[in-house]
C-alpha cells in the first residue's frame, strides 16, 4: 500500500510546475502558456531558449497565483455581473472573426466545445484578469508620480530616438516595356515556324526542344515544364496551353519573351502537365532608345503641365497607377538619390530595369521632422506612468513572494 502511495504521489509531482501556498501550478498549464508564446515569432524571439521561454512563464503565473492569493487575504472580489458583462464582450469579438454565426458553432463543435464550456473558460480567466486590476489599482496606483518636469526632461534626452517622424512619399508610375522591333519580330516568328514544321514531319518534341529551344531552365529536360497551375504564368500563355487537349502541339504563339510551342501531355481541371519550345525575341540597342525616347517625351509633357493619370491610362503596360506611400529612408541606391530629388508634382527621369522604363510621379512629399513637446506629452506621459507602474508592481510582488511559500520543481 505504501509503494501504491508513494508511486501516486511520485506521478502527481511529476506534474507539478510549481507551488504557491497551497496553490499549485500544473506542467499542462505551463505547457498550455508556452505553446501560445511559442506560436508568436514576434514574442518568442525576446527569448534564446526554449528553457528561458518556460522559466518565464513559470515566473508569470506565480506571479498571478501571488495576487490572487493577496487578493483573497484582503477580501477583494469582483461581482459576477461585472464578470458575465466581460465574458459576452469577449464572445462577442471571437464571433466577428467568423464569416457567421454557425461558422463560430462549427468551430466550436470541431474543438469538441460547447458554448457553456467556452463562457465557463472564459469566466475563469477574466474573474482572475478583474481581481489582479483591482489589487494593482488598490496597492499601487496610488504611489504612481509622473511629474511635468519628468515627462519634459524625458523629452529632451531621448528626442531624436523618439520625437523623428520619417519623411514619406506617395507614388505612381508609368510603365513603358521595350518591345522588339517589327523586324525582329518577323525573324523570330520564322526561326519558331522552322522548328514547328519538324514537329510536323514526326521529329520528336523532347529532342527538337534540347536542340532548338531557348528557355535555359527547360531545355536541358526536354523543355518540361511540369505542372502548370492557373495563375502561375503569363496571361497569354496561361490562354494557350490550357485550350490545349493533352497530346495537342501548339503552332508558334507570341508573348513578351518570343515565340512559344507548346505540347500538353496530361490535364485537370486547373493545372497542365506541359512542355514548351522558346525562340527568344530580344529587344536590340535601337528598340531600348526608341522607348527612352517615349519616355522622354511623356516626361516633358507632365513637366508641361499634362495630367499624369491620363498619360499613364494611354502608355503605361500596367492598369495599376499608383505604388503606395513609402518612407523615404526605405529605398535604397539608385532609388534613394532618385527620390530625394522629387518633389510634391514632379516626375523623375526614365528609370531602366528589367519590366523597361519606369517614370516615378510624386503625388504627395512629406519631409521628415521632429514631434514637438506638446505633441508627445501625453504619450511620453502614459510610457513613465506604466514604466512605473511595473516597477512597483515587481517590488510588490517580490514582497509577497517573500511572506508566501513558493517552490519550483
Amino acid at each position: 500500500m505504501n509503494l501504491v502511495v508513494f508511486f501516486l504521489i511520485s506521478t502527481l509531482a511529476d506534474r507539478i510546475a510549481a507551488v504557491v501556498g497551497d496553490e499549485v501550478i500544473l506542467e499542462s498549464e505551463v505547457n498550455e502558456y508556452t505553446s501560445f508564446i511559442s506560436a508568436n515569432p514576434i514574442i518568442q524571439k525576446n527569448f534564446e531558449s526554449y528553457e528561458e521561454l518556460r522559466r518565464s512563464v513559470i515566473d508569470g503565473l506565480i506571479s498571478r497565483r501571488l495576487l490572487l492569493l493577496q487578493a483573497e487575504k484582503e477580501s477583494i472580489s469582483v461581482s459576477r455581473d461585472d464578470v458575465i458583462k466581460r465574458v459576452e464582450e469577449r464572445l462577442e469579438l471571437i464571433k466577428q472573426r467568423f464569416p457567421s454565426e454557425a461558422d463560430f458553432y462549427k468551430a466550436l463543435e470541431e474543438q469538441n466545445l460547447t458554448i457553456d464550456q467556452l463562457k465557463k473558460n472564459y469566466e475563469d480567466s477574466i474573474r482572475t484578469e478583474l481581481l489582479m486590476q483591482q489589487i494593482v489599482q488598490k496597492k499601487l496606483a496610488a504611489k504612481i508620480t509622473v511629474s511635468p518636469i519628468a515627462v519634459k526632461k524625458f523629452y529632451e534626452e531621448n528626442k531624436d530616438s523618439i520625437a523623428l517622424l520619417p519623411g514619406r512619399i506617395k507614388l505612381a508610375h508609368i510603365l513603358i516595356p521595350i518591345r522588339p522591333s517589327e523586324d525582329s519580330l518577323k525573324k523570330g516568328f520564322e526561326r519558331a515556324v522552322e522548328v514547328y514544321k519538324l514537329l510536323l514531319t514526326g521529329a520528336d518534341f523532347a529532342t527538337v526542344a534540347r536542340e532548338f529551344s531557348e528557355d535555359e531552365n527547360s531545355r536541358k529536360n526536354g523543355g518540361m515544364l511540369g505542372r502548370v497551375k492557373k495563375g502561375e504564368t503569363i496571361e497569354e500563355f496561361e490562354k494557350v496551353i490550357f485550350s490545349l487537349k493533352p497530346g495537342e502541339i501548339s503552332q508558334p504563339f507570341p508573348s513578351r519573351l518570343g515565340y512559344h510551342i507548346v505540347e500538353v501531355l496530361n490535364k485537370g481541371n486547373d493545372w497542365v502537365l506541359a512542355r514548351q519550345i522558346l525562340i527568344k525575341v530580344l529587344p536590340v540597342k535601337a528598340d531600348t532608345q526608341k522607348y527612352e525616347r517615349l519616355a522622354e517625351k511623356i516626361r516633358n509633357l507632365v513637366k508641361n503641365g499634362a495630367d499624369f493619370d491620363s498619360l499613364a491610362k494611354i502608355y503605361s503596360a500596367v492598369p495599376e497607377i499608383d505604388v503606395g506611400e513609402f518612407f523615404i529612408k526605405q529605398f535604397t541606391p539608385p532609388y534613394d538619390e532618385i527620390i530625394k530629388k522629387l518633389e510634391a508634382g514632379d516626375v523623375s527621369e526614365p528609370i531602366l530595369t528589367p519590366e523597361g522604363y519606369h517614370l516615378l510621379y510624386a503625388r504627395e512629399k512629406v519631409p521628415e521632422r521632429f514631434l514637438s513637446f506638446e505633441e508627445m506629452r501625453d504619450q511620453i506621459y502614459q510610457f513613465l506612468y506604466w514604466q512605473e507602474l511595473e516597477n512597483l508592481y515587481k517590488n510588490y510582488i517580490g514582497e509577497i513572494k517573500e511572506k508566501t511559500f513558493v517552490n519550483i520543481f
